[in-house]
């Protein structure tokens, strides 16, 4: 199993055109996997110890990346809450009587409408006038959802900037719970589709 772990936030494992750069040495089978954190800073005591538990999964369990990641990242709450986390790994796909390597690239990220982050997303803007998850209110709308289930809870917002309002705002369907031991940890292809981003108020 060949790796790269980059230790390095920010721009990395956000912006598309870095993303794009690091798909390709997957898919051109330089690496299996390829992991960096996506937020805006890291917090070394807090993302190392499932940092570790991540490579330890891998080198030593010989878990397939995805469920290392999942068992390190995706249990360790404050290390998520750091810092979303950028995985791209080859996998295996049936394809009639043979398989076909494929690259799949994903995000890790900790739900929180407290700390506005509706559904893992930090890019969430106001529908109205575009405004950042930072001038907006996230709410649970309506009854919640626990166990396997938390991710039909209903999310409403208020937009600081342009008083706006709206409720009974469903989970995008491209959102994806993580184990069901797991509440509040989803994940998504990475990077998001222009249609996906524009689901989610960001604008151009």
């Amino acid at each position: 199993m060949r790796g790269l772990v980059l230790c390095s936030c920010g721009p990395t494992g956000r912006v598309t055109s870095s993303v794009t750069l690091l798909k390709k040495m997957v898919e051109y089978n330089i690496f299996d996997f390829i992991f960096c954190f996506s937020g805006i800073f890291t917090i070394d005591s807090l993302v190392v110890p499932a940092l570790s538990r991540f490579i330890e999964n891998i080198c030593i369990y010989d878990m397939k990346p995805w469920e290392a990641l999942e068992r390190s990242f995706g249990e360790d709450r404050h290390a998520l809450e750091a810092s979303p986390v950028f995985l791209c790994f080859a996998d295996m796909r049936a394809m009639g009587d043979s398989y076909e390597r494929v690259t799949v690239s994903r995000m890790l990220a900790y739900s929180s409408f407290a700390d506005s982050r509706p559904w893992g997303l930090d890019m969430y803007c106001c529908e109205n006038c575009g405004g950042p998850s930072q001038n907006i209110r996230f709410n649970a709308c309506g009854r919640k959802s626990y166990g396997n289930k938390w991710l039909q809870t209903k999310m409403k917002y208020y937009c600081r900037q342009c008083k706006v309002s709206k409720q009974a705002i469903p989970a995008p369907d491209w959102v994806n719970s993580c184990r069901s031991d797991n509440m509040y940890r989803v994940w998504y292809d990475w990077p998001l589709t222009h249609e996906q981003l524009a689901s989610i108020g960001v604008r151009y």
